[in-house]
């Protein structure tokens, strides 16, 4: 081998480990490195990058692969190696979620670890779970805000509205007059439910002095049985008796 295939040779290899050196350190993953691929399912992954990193409790254990729409599940589905190393850490039942990382919101898989026996396995899924970093609540919070200005906003088209059609003191009179005729109904209510009490005592009444009219109860058999009236008259006697049964009901109740 002449001087120049020589230096040919080693130019060559050279080259190409820089090459795979660029591309290594691009992608964050090793070419010499045996891993497996798994994949998880999302709504959305914005954020996410070919070559970004999936983190187990905190530790890198492999990169993502690649992003790709799933048309059958209408949902987005992400391919990431984890090293073989790590297999055994990654059980069947472990949770993937996208979160976010630095103050750039760089965003990366975070593989909550599972309790199961059963280690993942080449081409299979993790369960998905949607991250609730700092930056995903406050993205949600953004959401949810939007909404309400979105609300405030309608609500203020529609109060220029009235007031450019000049409707708001027709309004405020109905409104008016709507809260002064439930005052009166109230009242008729109010008033309504006393006298219908005042007409019950006074059918009660009625019924009892009707009763006793009629001789129904002690009452009515004392007011209305002449013979009754005859016997206590009788009982009594003339006046020096009445004098001595007085006395004894007087000293009867003194004892």
């Amino acid at each position: 081998m002449n001087q120049q295939m020589k230096v040919g040779l080693f130019t060559a290899i050279g080259l190409g480990t820089i090459v795979i050196s660029i591309f290594s350190l691009g992608s964050n993953k090793s070419f010499f490195q045996k891993s497996l691929i798994v994949h998880a399912y999302f709504d959305s992954a914005v954020g996410l990058n070919q070559g970004g990193i999936v983190s187990l409790a905190g530790v890198k254990v492999g990169n993502i692969e690649n992003i790709e729409f799933d048309e059958m599940k209408n949902l987005v589905r992400v391919n990431f190696m984890v090293n073989q190393e790590f297999q055994k850490k990654v059980k069947m039942d472990s949770v993937v979620e996208i979160k976010t990382q630095g103050a750039l919101g760089d965003k990366y898989l975070y593989i909550t670890p599972g309790k199961g026996s059963d280690v993942v396995q080449d081409k299979t899924e993790l369960k998905s779970e949607y991250g609730n970093d700092i930056f995903s609540v406050i993205s949600k919070r953004s959401s949810d805000s939007e909404k309400l200005f979105d609300a405030i906003s309608d609500l203020q088209i529609l109060m220029k509205s009235l007031v450019n059609q000049n409707k708001i003191p027709a309004l405020i009179s109905k409104l008016d007059q709507t809260a002064g005729n439930l005052q009166e109904t109230s009242n008729q209510i109010k008033k309504a439910t006393a006298n219908d009490r005042v007409n019950k005592t006074m059918n009660r009444v009625d019924s009892i002095l009707e009763k006793i009219d009629n001789g129904q109860g002690t009452l009515g058999a004392l007011i209305n049985d002449r013979s009754l009236h005859v016997r206590m008259k009788s009982l009594l006697g003339a006046g020096e008796k009445q004098q001595q049964v007085k006395s004894i009901l007087k000293s009867s109740v003194e004892d």
